[in-house]
């Protein structure tokens, strides 16, 4: 097996310079076979080499199996497969994902809820695709394999989007959500209880390893004290911060029936994501990472859209946003022959009030991250017992590419009241 880590210090995430030692040619082998039902196909080069750049994901470290290999009589000059599995060195990464059942949640979706969405689009003559194609998977050490979609013209996007884009972007977030509706509506059918696909990222038994992410908020109130006009928000800022989590897991649930809910992507932030260009327009949407999905409000997901998909044009525009999102929303319902009507955007908005919390989190915890620089930051530095709050999150919130963004968000959310605590 050949491991390229020539000059990748910067380019790649450090802990997936060196693969595990299970993800071999031998290993690969027995996938290939299997999967092109071929016991007798060899590989002729194999060699393996980091899956992303640093920033482009957390939960989880992420390979590129390049193999050639003959098959029935048929060479195989190159292909990329990508390898996914759970942190294997000790650190924060490690620690963070231990009570949050990612894999499982992720295995399910490729192996259940995507199939039976693919099925039900392709019945209504809808052919878009939704997700890379998974190729193996195990439980036991995790590992996910998919299809490469970047040989087909799919790329990562480091820039927030603006409206017209964004625009694409919710309108297939909105069918996304309206075939899993249609799906645990018609739950007996196709054996998926959505509604038991409980919170990954918030939840009992994460909030410690989460809290870690959220400690910037005491960072933050202090930072703005100073600035002239600001003192009152900070004040908002320092009663919020104790109890934060908490109200946070309060919050991070499905409306009580007969409220409504989908499946949320739950993470759906721009590098969760991969597109197809054309210049600077989406052509085309392929949607990653469905570790965190959960049945939840479908505001959850659209908060993401609005602080880590949209760029700050988006915030500005969101009552556009809400109104296309729901007509697409009830459009594909209707299309689906679904009996229950849609959310109304008076719903969608009353739902956003309640997740108040939830703006917060995405909007001054983990908004400043996309400013900066990934290949400075080391989140295993916050799992350091020397570890200093303020060394780490003041970073975020003095970044000059980030200030004016902050003060907007803060103004926004003081305005709406979703700094006052009750």
């Amino acid at each position: 097996m050949a491991t390229d880590t020539t000059d990748t210090t910067l380019q790649y995430n450090e802990d997936e310079l060196i693969p595990p030692d299970f993800l071999n040619q031998d290993f690969i082998l027995k996938v290939l076979q299997q999967e092109e039902s071929d016991e007798a196909l060899k590989i002729r080069h194999f060699k393996v080499i980091p899956g992303t750049k640093p920033g482009d994901h957390f939960a989880s470290i992420m390979f590129k199996a390049i193999v050639s290999y003959t098959t029935k009589g048929k060479e195989v000059s190159e292909r990329s497969l990508v390898v996914k599995t759970a942190p294997v060195y000790d650190g924060m990464k490690k620690d963070a994902l231990k009570d949050m059942p990612i894999f499982d949640r992720e295995t399910k979706m490729y192996t259940k809820v995507l199939p039976e969405m693919k099925r039900i689009m392709e019945s209504i003559g809808d052919y878009e695709k939704i997700s890379p194609r998974i190729i193996y998977h195990c439980d036991v050490p995790s590992i996910l394999i998919f299809e490469d979609i970047s040989k087909i013209g799919y790329q990562m996007h480091d820039d927030f989007f603006d409206f017209n884009n964004t625009i694409k972007i919710i309108k297939k977030l909105a069918k996304f959500h309206a075939l899993s509706f249609f799906m645990n509506e018609n739950k007996e059918t196709n054996n998926l209880s959505l509604q038991d696909y409980k919170g990954v990222l918030i939840n009992e038994k994460s909030l410690d390893s989460m809290k870690q992410f959220c400690d910037g908020l005491d960072v933050l109130k202090d930072h703005i004290r100073n600035w002239p006009g600001y003192e009152e928000i900070s004040e908002k800022l320092s009663k919020i911060a104790p109890s934060f989590m908490q109200d946070l897991l309060q919050i991070y649930k499905p409306n009580p029936e007969p409220g409504f809910n989908v499946l949320c992507h739950g993470d759906f932030h721009i590098k969760n994501m991969m597109y197809i260009m054309n210049g600077q327009d989406i052509d085309e949407i392929c949607f990653l990472d469905f570790q965190m999905c959960f049945w939840a409000p479908p505001s959850l997901d659209f908060i993401y859209i609005l602080y880590e998909t949209g760029d700050p044009t988006v915030r500005r525009r969101k009552d556009e946003v809400l109104a296309i999102y729901q007509e697409e929303l009830s459009n594909y319902l209707t299309r689906l022959g679904c009996l229950r009507k849609g959310p109304t955007v008076q719903d969608l908005n009353s739902d956003i009030q309640k997740l108040g919390h939830v703006e917060i989190l995405l909007g001054l915890c983990f908004l400043p991250m996309f400013y900066m620089d990934p290949t400075t930051l080391d989140m295993n530095d916050l799992a350091d017992p020397n570890f200093s709050k303020e060394n780490f999150f003041g970073r975020f919130y003095k970044n000059p590419k980030f200030t004016e963004i902050l003060k907007e968000v803060l103004n926004s959310l003081s305005e709406r009241k979703v700094l006052d605590k009750n």
